[in-house]
């Protein structure tokens, strides 16, 4: 068994163990703790995104797997050794598909690195001094988001891992 199949699942697993804790506290939970759990499972499903990208390549007999960081290197990669697997132009497609889940998720994942822009200090209901931050492109963090990325992703990965086992 591949050890990216291994990766790709613990991260799936962390993925739905956030959610699940998120929700078992309740109908107390704070617009920060949705924050930090969407963040988080964005957090662990791209990483599971690129150990899928790696794992197709490793199917695919690609030798320098780490130069696969996304659909188009999967994409670029496989077609150096003559191949244009639909699994790869699946990931590849989705990624640049504006409207799509994975293109969401990208966005959101990029946002977290992104260093926000400062307004102004306010207090907030805890009366802790909070800095109200802007961020270039907002995310609007919610746990439908991180549920709909997560159930897309894991559909996703299932389906592909039977398209190559037919291969």
């Amino acid at each position: 068994m591949s050890t990216h199949i291994s990766a790709v699942n613990q991260k799936l697993v962390f993925a739905r163990q956030l959610l699940r804790m998120l929700d078992a506290t309740g109908s107390s939970v704070s617009s920060h703790q949705i924050a930090v759990t969407a963040q988080s499972v964005a957090v662990q499903l791209h990483q599971a995104w690129l150990w899928h990208c790696r794992n197709i390549a490793e199917g695919y007999k690609l030798q320098d797997l780490e130069s696969v960081t996304d659909g188009d290197s999967l994409v670029a990669q496989l077609a150096v050794q003559g191949k244009c697997p639909g699994e790869a132009v699946e990931l590849q497609t989705l990624q640049h598909d504006s409207g799509s889940w994975l293109s969401g998720l990208l966005q959101a994942h990029k946002n977290i690195y992104l260093l926000p822009v400062v307004r102004k200090a306010e207090m907030d209901a805890d009366r802790l001094p909070m800095i109200s931050l802007d961020g270039p492109a907002v995310v609007e963090w919610s746990v439908a988001a991180a549920q709909l990325w997560l159930q897309s992703m894991e559909e996703l990965i299932d389906r592909h891992r039977e398209m190559m086992i037919e291969f």
